[in-house]
């Protein structure tokens, strides 16, 4: 009987617990309408707010949003007061097994100083944030306990950008995303798409850890 070689196992196995990531259009979110205040699939519940208050998502197919502000079809801070409570928010809470992989935008502004730009709160550890553009001025900042502070500046403003972190992050986590620029009114972020992944069950990781060891000592 031909062994398999201790490679092909583990590309089996992985593709055993490999998971599709799902992404969720505006469209998907809000259904078209302006009425809805959350959304919730099972694995994460999106919830829109002002300054903590209840809000409604907007009905744009393109660019996720709360009405009213500067911009219906994102969520933003229609001045530079960041003491004023209008500020508007996203709560995204995650399913133990399912984290956030990529938010898209277009179309965004909220940089300046170390108190300016968009804010994602909750995660549980370095969520390693990337970016599909490159640009000096286009970065994130960690503050090494569970915030992640996004610098978008206005001269990327029509870029289309993929933000991308790694699922493990947020697993399990509720975050937070608000927005606040005390430079320039109307800081901004319309939100394209929001895509999150599986995260592999600790027992399946063992599981594959062991197989492949086990068939490594068989070949010795």
């Amino acid at each position: 009987m031909q062994k398999l070689p201790y490679t092909a196992f583990v590309a089996i196995a992985s593709c055993g617990l490999a998971s599709a990531a799902t992404t969720l259009t505006p469209s998907d979110i809000h259904g078209g309408v302006t009425t809805n205040t959350s959304f919730a699939n099972g694995d994460v519940t999106l919830t829109p707010s002002i300054g903590g208050a209840p809000a409604t998502f907007g009905g744009n197919a393109n660019f996720l949003g709360i009405p009213g502000g500067s911009n219906n079809n994102a969520f933003d801070d229609s001045d530079t007061d960041a003491t004023n409570d209008n500020g508007e928010e996203l709560t995204m809470v995650f399913a133990p097994t399912v984290g956030l992989t990529q938010i898209a935008y277009n179309f965004a502004r909220a940089d300046g100083g170390a108190s300016d730009g968009v804010f994602i709160s909750g995660f549980n550890s370095d969520p390693g944030v990337t970016f599909s553009v490159s640009d000096a001025s286009l970065f994130a900042v960690w503050d090494g306990v569970d915030t992640v502070r996004l610098n978008l500046p206005g001269a990327l403003f029509s870029t289309a950008t993929v933000i991308s972190f790694d699922p493990a992050a947020s697993a399990g986590e509720t975050l937070l995303l608000t927005i606040s620029d005390t430079t320039q009114a109307g800081a901004q972020l319309p939100i394209g798409s929001i895509t999150y992944d599986t995260i592999p069950e600790p027992s399946s990781m063992a599981l594959l850890a062991f197989g492949g060891l086990a068939l490594l000592r068989r070949r010795r």
